[in-house]
């Protein structure tokens, strides 16, 4: 498996698991939603750092 094949399972898997703790962060007790949202903002941080890095890549195949 590739750089890009890695890096895009791991981007679709990040979104789901973004999506899935946006949705139960509405269920959660307001203590505890504190916390979660943080460790949501590093996920979503980590996200946007791999999709840049994803785009690059597919960018340099272009001009291949």
């Amino acid at each position: 498996m590739d750089l890009k094949e890695k890096l895009k399972k791991e981007i679709d898997r990040l979104n789901e698991l973004i999506k899935d703790c946006e949705n139960k962060l509405q269920e959660m007790q307001d203590y505890l939603r504190t916390s979660q949202e943080l460790a949501l903002s590093f996920c979503k941080k980590e996200l946007a750092t791999l999709e840049q890095e994803y785009i690059k890549l597919f960018e340099s195949d272009l001009h291949k």
